[in-house]
């Protein structure tokens, strides 16, 4: 008899043991979203091979990057997507005709987005089949620290010739930007860049002037 009632407290003990970690609040379940960066003007990133950018203007969903490292260089960006640009020899209209214009305001690990991309480059008509895909998840740490990366890929493929492009960043939303990237653009060899410093602007900063509209 009493063996039969301590089995009998042993197994009550047990359900509700069982009761109370099936009460237990579970952690949040991860999310394949990757929204882009909210940029905001004057914050800049400087990489291993001299390149460095700083946010000039961020106007209409739109933000326009400087090279500080090649003055009179600019492309803008809208979300992930890029848009113009403008070096010394070359300026770049670009026209997304199968996606739209927020089409790069977040990516899913689960749904690459690919589309049809269209510039003017010195008034010649390129098209481009590209894609961005969200591979992975990593933490990697380079000369600006330590960082929680989304690794994404870029791929682009001409539709009037043989000429083929790809970028993998390594992308922190804490650095909101690549602290490592490697790309091959053509014929050219693989290279690689990695982060060594970078300064963000604060939410709460006041917002430097914005006059007109990003430049053409």
């Amino acid at each position: 008899m009493m063996r039969a009632l301590h089995c009998l407290l042993v197994t009550s003990l047990l359900a509700v043991g069982t009761a109370h970690a099936g009460a237990a609040p579970q952690p949040a379940a991860s999310t394949d979203s990757v929204p882009a960066p909210q940029w905001r003007a004057g914050s800049l990133w400087e990489y291993s091979d001299g390149y460095k950018i700083k946010v000039t203007s961020v106007l209409n969903g739109v933000t326009l990057f400087d090279r500080l490292d090649s003055p009179g260089q600019w492309f803008s960006m809208r979300g992930f997507l890029r848009q113009d640009a403008a070096s010394a020899a070359t300026k770049r209209q670009t026209i997304y005709r199968t996606v739209p214009p927020t089409a790069g305001d977040t990516l899913s690990a689960s749904s690459p987005l690919t589309f049809q991309r269209e510039y003017l480059s010195n008034s010649q008509l390129v098209a481009h089949v590209t894609s961005w895909t969200v591979e992975a998840r990593e933490t990697i740490t380079v000369p600006a620290g330590t960082f929680d990366c989304w690794v994404m890929v870029w791929r682009a493929r001409s539709l009037k010739g043989n000429w083929t492009g790809f970028e993998r960043w390594w992308y922190s939303p804490q650095a909101q930007m690549y602290v490592r990237m490697e790309y091959k653009y053509g014929n050219t060899a693989t290279a690689s860049r990695v982060l060594m410093h970078y300064e963000q602007v604060s939410e709460n900063a006041p917002v430097p002037a914005q006059g007109g509209a990003i430049a053409p």
